[in-house]
């Protein structure tokens, strides 16, 4: 990577730079989409249905860049997603009143993405590897996806037991409406993604749902019966070995690519 967006002492970057992160990204979508009034704006304002994975390649490339694109970079995919966002108000199906730039969406899209994205690592690599001081900061650098949505800086939480207690409380507040489901059905089939990818998706699948908080996986269909946990611990396993067989370099190709990706769409807009 670039000079601005060499590897340092940051923990939020050796994170970001993991390979087996990119297991979290379909979690974060299913728990954003969990939220009614993100289910509401996804059905209501995208094209959800023809282009699922467009979502998930856009969490990625936002959480690459915020890790690991120089400032023009990272500008450039803060306002593609705030530009997109602005055009997103409407009613959820209850009659509730949403907008995009509401504060409590924004940060729960970003708290889904550091939620996941934790968890993922802590499930290929245990708890250890990830201590308390290492956690708080890798919560506060996270806050970057936050404000990058505009998210007013001193509304996010400054250490992880402060980000575990709002996020513990954040779940209580969800509900999987008939929108999520269906958003979660097209992600999954990705019926217009390379047929390797979709190939892919049972497994992915898998993965995704193993790391949600188990009421939420349960909402979704996918209750935590014995065979369901024994077969996640299995699709974990290849995981496990590659991310502690191969050297940082190997691992670190995943983030590479969609940071290119993110490098190719920033210079066309200019």
């Amino acid at each position: 990577m670039s000079n601005q967006t060499r590897a340092d002492d940051s923990p939020f970057r050796a994170l970001a730079s993991e390979a087996a992160v990119l297991a979290g990204g379909g979690t974060a979508i299913l728990l954003q989409l969990a939220h009614p009034s993100v289910a509401a704006g996804v059905a209501q304002h995208s094209n959800f249905a023809a282009a699922p994975m467009r979502r998930l390649w856009g969490t990625l490339e936002y959480v690459t860049a915020a890790a690991f694109g120089n400032e023009a970079e990272w500008r450039f995919v803060c306002e593609r997603v705030n530009r997109r966002h602005a055009a997103v108000t409407g009613e959820t199906g209850t009659g509730e009143p949403y907008r995009a730039d509401d504060t409590e969406l924004q940060w729960w899209v970003a708290a889904t993405l550091c939620w996941a994205a934790v968890r993922a690592h802590r499930r290929v690599y245990g708890g250890r590897v990830v201590n308390r001081h290492t956690a708080d900061r890798i919560v506060r650098d996270f806050g970057r996806l936050g404000t990058g949505l505009r998210l007013p800086p001193e509304t996010w939480p400054a250490t992880a037991a402060e980000f575990d207690r709002r996020f513990a409380a954040a779940l209580n507040e969800l509900h999987i409406t008939d929108e999520a489901m269906r958003a979660k059905r097209e992600l999954f089939a990705a019926r217009n993604a390379p047929l390797w990818l979709r190939a892919a998706m049972p497994y992915a699948t898998t993965l995704a749902v193993d790391l949600l908080p188990p009421q939420i996986a349960a909402a979704y269909g996918h209750p935590a019966t014995r065979i369901r946990r024994f077969i996640a611990a299995l699709a974990w396993v290849p995981l496990i070995i590659a991310a502690h067989l191969l050297p940082p370099v190997i691992r670190a190709l995943p983030a590479r690519c969609i940071m290119r990706r993110v490098r190719r769409a920033a210079a066309a807009a200019r």
